[in-house]
């Protein structure tokens, strides 16, 4: 509860849209009751063919009959009393107190009715049909007012429910934004995207529920019960008796409903997960033939929330049959209770006083309407509580990710970043995704400014992992890298991040256009700089091939492109950014040897006088490079120029006897 209470804090940053939903809520359940309100006139009046006029004459002779009928009734216990000599016993006096209570009530309904007299003959219909018009005319204009105010309320608190989400998605998914790839890969891109549109959405609809339905329903069975305790409150409290057990067995299920909506947003999670890999690596599945295999753990996954969904559909079915026998035995208690008194035209029931006087027909009638219209609120709350419980949930889903401090953050004081090319300096460098196990094992070496460093050695042996540290994708667990001598973490990221160009194995674009690809992370560059990075990259040709040339849409990861060609669009990003620092994982791996050696000519005089790493088995790569650093398992092996790596480095020269015999 706690955390859906901080999303209805911050549905308050719309504070006037809930005012006047409110506002037009008070309304609505105020013509609610009007329009219930009616039945009076119509049994009172327009059934008994009187006039209101007429009416209110024939209320005030019955008022003062009944007076002196009561002060009758009081001289004769009185007399009583004297004739036997002694005070009157305590039933006397009980009698007494109830008729002497009675004529006051009397003489305020004659009080209340010689002041609406003048009104009624001035204004109101001298015919009993024209009553019965004017009747139906005011339920007309009551219904409309209501719908008028209904459509209001709840165009305003969707307002207020919608601009929530929009806060909420927009919150968890810019915190997102900023945590590390393990931090978002703990629960899976299932789960995320659940968190980010499904719970933001179960939120808002808790919220649009709780300043809507929760509170414009509940408004109108207020009315209801004030029109009923107008007629007669005593009845209406005795009517009452069996709302505790009610509302006991509502908050069991309420509780029940939360815990079932907590597991069924953790299954819907993993179907979104199981979705969502299954469909990214489809030729991966059919590729081994697996797609029977990944239906049953699809309908295994679907089957789990399936049965979560009928269990809160469950919970929600007895929440309104209990909503509903609530209802009907208010109203059971009332018709026992109401009946008795009109029938017998009496004040008790088993010796305890429900009514001031005698109630007539019609406020009997008009009461039971007045608890009718209880009823119909009541059932429309059932369907509440699900979503309230849900909502809850959901937020406890949401806020956790808000509230998470990102594993990489800027410090206080962040030290400037030199302008120009950088050094860089791996000083003893422990690393490992799993503190357990370290993948980076006091790793140190140092790349001058404006020199080329090429990284070789095994598969495995942390070389991906080294440059993700550069861009402070990652930290180190022990030891530090200093561009320029100051060490990574004392510096803004985001501006170091704009300094370093990356380009991977990987290639990572867009579902766009080539041309918004290319100007990712440049959205400032013209269309001459973005041609000219793409003939760098020697894009060009084959993009000019293309359809609809750079305004082609290259469809999801790319997939309407060969991966060479994914690899040269994205090294003409990397162009177009134009960085002081270039990191390159085996960036040309999957371009044919004619442009890798039309790619490397442009490498050649791109990276003169920047600061350069670059992983590759290539012969051809490793001849850009001013040094080579070999890595087994985590450490460096050895630092050098090729000749001196060939003369006493044994890895490296099996690394490249091996990539010869591949080559032939």
């Amino acid at each position: 509860m706690k955390n859906l209470q901080r999303a209805l804090l911050h549905a308050f940053r719309y504070k006037w849209s809930i005012i006047g939903s409110f506002l037009c809520s008070v309304l609505v359940a105020a013509c609610w009751g009007a329009n219930l309100g009616a039945v009076y006139p119509f049994m009172e009046v327009v059934l008994k063919n009187h006039t209101l006029a007429e009416w209110a004459q024939e209320q005030l002779a019955s008022s003062d009959q009944r007076i002196k009928d009561l002060e009758h009734q009081i001289d004769e216990l009185n007399a009583a009393a004297a004739d036997s000599g002694s005070d009157a016993t305590r039933q006397q006096q009980k009698k007494i107190a109830s008729c002497q209570a009675e004529i006051e009530s009397q003489q305020r309904a004659i009080a209340a009715t010689q002041k609406l007299i003048p009104y009624i003959e001035r204004y109101a219909p001298n015919d009993p049909y024209q009553t019965l018009v004017w009747i139906v005319a005011a339920l007309l204009l009551a219904t409309f007012l209501r719908g008028v105010f209904l459509v209001a309320s709840m165009v305003m608190i969707a307002r207020v429910g919608q601009r929530t989400i929009l806060d909420l998605q927009n919150d968890v998914f810019r915190n997102v934004m900023s945590m590390e790839s393990r931090e978002l890969g703990v629960q899976g891109t299932g789960d995320l995207i659940s968190r980010i549109r499904g719970e933001t959405n179960s939120i808002g609809i808790a919220i649009t529920n709780l300043f809507g339905k929760t509170l414009r329903e509940p408004l109108k069975m207020i009315a209801c019960l004030a029109g009923a305790a107008l007629i007669n409150w005593r009845l209406l409290l005795f009517s009452l008796l069996v709302s505790p057990v009610a509302i006991y067995l509502m908050l069991v299920l309420a509780k029940s409903t939360k815990r079932a909506n907590r597991k069924a947003l953790e299954e819907s999670a993993k179907l979104l997960n199981r979705l969502y890999q299954a469909l990214t690596y489809s030729r991966v599945v059919k590729a081994f033939t697996m797609e029977n295999h990944e239906r049953s753990r699809f309908q295994l996954v679907a089957k789990e929330v399936y049965g979560r969904a009928m269990k809160i559909s469950w919970y929600g079915a007895l929440a309104r049959v209990n909503n509903e026998l609530l209802g009907v035995s208010i109203i059971g208690l009332a018709v026992i209770a109401g009946g008795y008194l009109v029938i017998h035209q009496e004040k008790f029931l088993f010796g305890v006083q429900l009514a001031n006087t005698p109630m007539s027909f019609g406020e009997i009638i008009t009461f039971f309407a007045f608890l009718c219209g209880v009823a119909d609120p009541l059932r429309k709350m059932s369907d509440v509580y699900g979503t309230l419980q849900a909502g809850m949930v959901a937020a406890d889903r949401v806020y956790p990710l808000i509230d998470q401090v990102p594993a990489i953050q800027n410090p206080a004081n962040a030290a400037a970043i030199p302008e120009g090319p950088l050094s860089i300096e791996f000083n003893n460098v422990w690393f490992g995704y799993d503190q357990q196990r370290m993948i980076l094992q006091g790793v140190s070496f140092e790349v001058p400014a404006g020199r080329t460093l090429a990284i070789i050695g095994p598969n495995g042996c942390g070389k991906s992992s080294l440059i993700n540290l550069v861009p402070r994708f990652f930290d180190p667990a022990s030891g530090s890298i200093r561009i320029n001598g100051v060490d990574l973490r004392d510096v803004n990221y985001k501006q170091l991040r704009r300094r370093v160009g990356y380009v991977t194995q990987m290639t990572m674009l867009f579902s766009d256009t080539i041309e918004n690809n290319i100007r990712y992370g440049t959205l400032s560059a013209s269309e001459t700089d973005i041609l000219a990075a793409a003939r760098k990259a020697h894009a060009d040709e084959f993009i000019r091939d293309l359809p609809d040339g750079y305004q082609t849409d290259i469809g999801e990861h790319g997939e309407k492109l060969s991966g060479g060609q994914r690899q040269r669009i994205s090294l003409a990003r990397a162009i177009l950014k134009n960085p002081d620092i270039l990191l390159l994982d085996e960036a040309t791996s999957q371009i044919d040897p004619h442009s890798e050696s039309l790619i490397h000519e442009t490498l050649k005089e791109f990276i003169r006088g920047r600061t350069t790493i670059m992983i590759t088995h290539r012969l051809s790569t490793l001849e850009l490079a001013d040094r080579i650093l070999v890595m087994k398992e985590g450490q460096v092996v050895d630092c050098g120029t090729h000749r001196e790596l060939m003369a006493r480095c044994a890895i490296y020269r099996q690394l490249r006897e091996s990539e010869l015999r591949d080559a032939a």
